[in-house]
């Protein structure tokens, strides 16, 4: 009985399967025109609802062969640099674009070079829709979380920023790292929120 009940249950899913095939398979291919969504856009104006950010949009990615892995640990509302390591690629690598809370900023004087987004696991903020961050639910007053982000070896640069896009706080991150120092710093944490 329970055998029959399966290869019942069986056919009916592979029966669903052509249906939704032939159903697929029916329907004709158009195009998208996107012209006129781009005109009506054009001749009405700004929309009232759209959101200006002062954040400034990603640099044109570096590509770069070595690359940093900076270890980040989130600790009930505190950040901490574990250690940073080198790491080499075996050929260069453009860095990738997404989003995330988090991001490492990295700026030559004013100017934002290179913009490395991330999250901690588990500790994702909601989008709100209006352009601005809901309030962290209650797990993330006690998450201990840990994350490597990997981050371009360049030469460039005078300034590293750490930054939490749901707070709009920031924090100094030392640059370039120092390579001598990285095995010493491993077993002890740094504050972010220190002074160098």
């Amino acid at each position: 009985m329970r055998d029959r009940l399966k290869l019942t249950a069986r056919a009916a899913m592979v029966a669903g399967a052509l249906c939704a095939l032939t159903v697929f398979a029916a329907e004709p291919n158009r195009t998208i025109d996107v012209s006129r969504v781009l005109d009506a856009g054009a001749l009405r104006g700004p929309s009232s609802d759209m959101v200006v950010t002062s954040t400034p949009a990603d640099p044109e990615p570096l590509r770069e062969r070595h690359q940093w892995v900076f270890d980040l640990r989130w600790d009930r509302g505190d950040v901490w640099l574990v250690d940073v390591r080198p790491l080499d690629l075996p050929a260069p690598q453009a860095t990738p674009r997404v989003m995330g809370r988090f991001a490492l900023e990295l700026f030559e004087g004013a100017a934002l070079f290179e913009r490395v987004r991330f999250d901690f696991p588990l500790l994702g903020a909601v989008d709100t829709g209006d352009g601005g961050w809901s309030s962290a639910p209650s797990i993330t007053q006690k998450l201990r979380t840990r994350i490597g982000v990997v981050f371009p070896a360049t030469h460039r640069g005078t300034r590293l920023e750490l930054v939490d896009r749901a707070t709009n706080r920031r924090w100094s991150v030392p640059w370039p790292p120092d390579e001598a120092t990285d095995a010493a710093t491993s077993s002890q944490p740094r504050d972010v929120n220190a002074a160098p």
